[in-house]
Formats: structure tokens, C-alpha cells, sequence
């Protein structure tokens, strides 16, 4: 008898596996679509399309400087926890938009992208391209709601003097 419950347990995981394999892969595809249009929207200074994007109880946590170096005075009230976007993309997208370059302005390159999905939750972490100087990392949570992958958390952090 032990044998065929054990049995039975593996076929019915694997008839379980077999039915959200599918659709954790259609999850996944899904929030990278969602992640690339606020990358996008972002790149190209597009601050209603990035709103959009975010849930409307969202929370952020803006870009921090890590790094001994900095000499200068922190104004740590730039850095708390905010609703919704951060201002300092709202400050780098209006400081780009008067510059008179042209669209897009940014170029984001996630690497290292991981996506995993809890039921209706995603935890998608990366690196960001750039220089040896700097190592990028972000953390997006995104949540489903309403039938669309909303942002409904950004951690943003940069650590300067960073060594391969």
C-alpha cells in the first residue's frame, strides 16, 4: 500500500507541475512585457506611461548613493520611502527633456534579469550595463492586478567604487 500512494503522490505533483508550468511561464512572460514597457516608457521620459505602470498604493524606494567615498552632505529625505515614482527619475526625465537631446534619452540594459512568480506576485531583480565604477541593482515587485502587472514596489540602489 505505501508504494502506491507514493506512486500516486508523484503522478498527482506531476499532473500539478504539468498544468502550472504553463502558466508560470505565461506569468513570467508577462511581467517582462509589463517591466519593458516602464523601461521604455522610462528611457524615453514618457511619465504618464511610467505612472501607469505603477499600482496606485505603490512604493518606492529612490536611488541611494553606497559609497565611502561621497564627501559631499546626504540629504537623507531624498532617500525615504515614496508613493509611487521616484521624484528623482520625475527630476532626471525633466532635466533630460530640457537638454534638447533627443528621445530615447536613456539607455537601461538590465542584466542578470531574474523573474519569479508567486501566484499573483513577481520578484523581478536585476544588474544595470554601465561602467566598472558603478554596479546598478534594482528590485521591482509587481502584483496582478485587475488582470494587468502593476508595479507595486521599486528598490533602487547604486554602489560606486564597485570592483568586478
Amino acid at each position: 500500500m505505501p508504494g502506491y500512494l507514493v506512486k500516486q503522490t508523484l503522478v498527482t505533483c506531476a499532473l500539478f507541475l504539468t498544468l502550472i508550468g504553463p502558466q508560470t511561464h505565461a506569468a513570467e512572460s508577462d511581467v517582462l512585457e509589463a517591466l519593458e514597457s516602464f523601461i521604455t516608457a522610462f528611457e524615453n521620459g514618457d511619465i504618464e506611461t511610467m505612472e501607469a505602470s505603477f499600482s496606485t498604493n505603490a512604493v518606492t524606494f529612490p536611488r541611494s548613493i553606497m559609497a565611502h567615498e561621497y564627501d559631499g552632505d546626504i540629504d537623507v529625505s531624498k532617500y525615504r520611502r515614496v508613493r509611487g515614482i521616484d521624484p528623482q527619475m520625475r527630476e532626471l526625465i525633466d532635466s533630460l527633456k530640457k537638454s534638447g537631446r533627443e528621445r530615447p534619452y536613456l539607455n537601461i540594459e538590465p542584466v542578470d534579469l531574474q523573474i519569479q512568480i508567486f501566484g499573483d506576485a513577481a520578484l523581478v531583480t536585476f544588474h544595470l550595463a554601465g561602467d566598472d565604477e558603478r554596479l546598478g541593482r534594482r528590485t521591482f515587485v509587481l502584483a496582478l492586478i485587475e488582470g494587468a502587472w502593476k508595479i507595486v514596489h521599486l528598490h533602487a540602489s547604486n554602489v560606486y567604487g564597485a570592483r568586478p
